[in-house]
């Protein structure tokens, strides 16, 4: 295993490994923080990107570490670091999955690179994060197999569909008649770049964003992503009903608004402009009976990635819960 600088700078290393994948996305990379000084941690936290999105957070590491954990995050197969020029060129679409079970293979690779790395993945100090689609991901992984971590943080994970509750049945209703040939078919759904906008500093942001890695739009959006997405949602509902659960305490963070038009808007900056934020809160507990939900005012999507006193607040409510897991 061989540890190369990262993008994120010196405090930073990242190391490929290879996964199933799918076409010429058959790479997972996982990046980790300060590896000289992570002799003594309570624990282990891997985070998970978002949908068209890669780990590009240092303050997030650092907050992890000052409670006391080692820090990790991996970039899954199609995202990402893992998006070559070699790669790219193959023309295979990025960030698509025809069932997250697809990303189990991840999840089981990063692990076995922290733990080669030195750092505890059994269930009771591994605590994951993640964001958006990642934290779909995660939930979906994480209940279907429950007892695998101490705790799961989720920053706007997209549990709730956009609309009404029940288009995700329509689209599960609707796929098979489609034949298969039809799963890479790009929508033409209406896109916009409002979350790149507030984002980005090279447009109203402060982050820095690899344009190939993080596209002004995003990723294209095809009848196989909405499928994937979908089926994973209704996947949670069927396990909730079951009596599933993470098996561990949930956080969820989200900004307290949304506001979901086309349309630049100069208040995109203090909402979330991707998802459904109410209906996301409403179905946390199809995660874990009581979970720890907190809303913030001013948040956009991603809220570790929102103004300076909203992601100090958000990173104070994450260490608290950090520290509040039972972990030896």
């Amino acid at each position: 295993m061989i540890w190369n600088d990262d993008v994120l700078g010196q405090d930073f290393s990242a190391t490929t490994v290879p996964v199933p994948g799918r076409g010429a996305h058959r790479t997972a990379t996982v990046v980790r923080h300060n590896p000289s000084t992570r002799a003594e941690s309570r624990g282990t936290v891997l985070y998970v990107h978002g949908w068209s999105d890669y780990f590009a957070n240092p303050e997030l590491a650092v907050a992890v570490q000052r409670a006391g954990f080692r820090f990790y995050a991996v970039d899954l197969h199609g995202y990402g670091r893992n998006l070559t020029d070699e790669v790219l060129a193959a023309g295979d679409v990025p960030g698509l999955a025809e069932d997250f079970s697809e990303y189990q293979p991840d999840f089981d690779a990063a692990r076995e690179v922290i733990a080669r790395d030195g750092g505890r993945i059994d269930p009771d100090h591994l605590v994951v994060v993640a964001h958006s689609t990642g934290g779909l991901t995660m939930s979906l992984l994480l209940m279907e197999q429950p007892g695998q971590v101490a705790g799961l943080a989720l920053a706007t994970p997209w549990i709730a569909p956009q609309g009404f509750s029940g288009i995700d049945r329509i689209i599960l209703a609707l796929a098979p008649l489609l034949p298969k040939r039809l799963t890479l078919m790009e929508l033409k759904v209406p896109l916009n770049s409002n979350y790149h906008r507030v984002l980005s500093r090279d447009r109203e942001g402060a982050w820095e964003v690899d344009p190939r890695w993080r596209p002004r739009k995003s990723f294209p959006v095809t009848v196989g992503f909405l499928r994937s997405t979908a089926a994973a949602r209704e996947r949670l509902l069927e396990l909730h009903g079951s009596g599933r659960t993470v098996q561990a305490p949930v956080l969820i963070q989200t900004a307290r608004r949304s506001l979901l038009v086309p349309w630049w808007d100069k208040r995109m900056h203090g909402m979330d402009t991707v998802l459904d934020v109410e209906a996301i809160r409403r179905r946390a507990a199809v995660l874990h009976p009581a979970p720890t939900v907190i809303a913030y005012d001013d948040a956009i999507h991603d809220v570790h990635r929102s103004a300076p006193l909203v992601r100090r607040a958000a990173f104070a409510d994450l260490q608290r819960w950090l520290d509040g897991l039972e972990i030896d």
